[in-house]
């Protein structure tokens, strides 16, 4: 089968490597598509200091049954299925323990089937913990941040608020849910959710983009004893906060990952479940499809992030 295997910073090699075998609880797995993720792009641009070279990675895949083990009874050769899995997924086929899938309806388009950033996004939700009617406020809202918003709605949350410095993002926002939009580079975006929340500030804020600056807008726009969500993807050097005003507002931090397997799968589910219940469009969110070749061509789109790109993915 072919593989991309990433040699270096910057540089993916397609190989011959063997079909995966499988154990009497996995199941082989011919690859549709995998979905290209933040992590990786950094990975791919060189930021993580001690990845070790070559890696086989890819995580975001969804594929239609080959072949079970002697062990499955939940699933047969030709179904549909998302997985999470933690590598090799940018290849023709990958292997998987049967716990780790959902079986997903013949008709749903495979590349947007993407269950484990789907799973990441529900699981930052329900760590958030919204109730009903709360006041929700996304700072960074890339792929991650657009379902996380239309989570939080089937959820129950009342106002939500996006935060963005790209007006495309913040127009499709509005389009899934968002009562309101503000650009930071155009508003002053404390000012506007305190007007919104009668000086107070939101229930819940969410730094959904990794960076110092979200980070500091969103403790700017959390009220007294509300809660601020870090899920962003914070990588590289460490982040400073002011502790003083933190623990002064009484803030209940949330960080929004999750790491337990269980979680992982239970999340993956529930964000499928919405997606094919239509309760979470996906067909927006991913706007650039790249063949396997082209694989070096599609983290360089995305690591630019040129206009109207929010998620590429490889499909075979």
């Amino acid at each position: 089968m072919k593989a991309a295997i990433l040699h270096r910073p910057g540089k993916f090699v397609i190989e011959e490597r063997p079909i995966p075998s499988i154990t009497p609880d996995q199941v082989l797995v011919k690859t549709t598509a995998c979905g290209v993720c933040t992590g990786e792009v950094e990975m791919w641009e060189g930021k993580n200091p001690g990845i070790k070279f070559p890696i086989f990675i890819g995580h975001e895949a969804s594929g239609i049954i080959e072949k079970v083990g002697a062990n499955v009874r939940e699933y047969q050769a030709g179904d549909h299925v998302a997985a999470w899995i933690e590598g090799q997924g940018y290849a023709d086929y990958f292997a998987v323990h049967f716990g780790s899938l959902y079986r997903l309806r013949p008709e749903t388009p495979m590349e947007l089937a993407l269950g484990e950033p789907i799973a990441c996004a529900v699981n930052g939700v329900r760590k958030a913990d919204v109730q009903f009617n709360q006041s929700v406020c996304l700072v960074g809202c890339g792929f991650m941040g657009l379902i996380m918003l239309q989570v939080f709605r089937a959820r129950g949350a009342g106002m939500i608020i996006a935060v963005d410095t790209r007006e495309e993002i913040l127009q499709l926002a509005q389009q899934l849910g968002a009562a309101y939009t503000f650009n930071p580079r155009t508003a002053d975006v404390a000012q506007a959710v305190r007007d919104l929340t009668g000086g107070k500030g939101v229930d819940i804020g969410v730094e959904a983009a990794g960076r110092q600056e979200t980070l500091d807008l969103t403790a700017a726009l959390v009220r007294m004893e509300g809660k601020l969500e870090v899920f962003g993807f914070h990588q590289g050097g460490p982040r400073q906060v002011d502790w003083g005003y933190w623990n002064w507002m009484a803030f209940q931090i949330v960080n929004g990952h999750s790491r337990s397997a269980h979680l992982y799968i239970e999340g993956m589910n529930i964000g499928l479940e919405l997606m094919e219940a239509k309760k979470l469009v996906m067909k927006p969110l991913v706007t650039h499809r790249f063949p396997l070749f082209e694989i070096n061509e599609a983290f360089r789109t995305a690591a630019g992030k040129s206009p109207g790109f929010i998620k590429g993915v490889i499909v075979f």
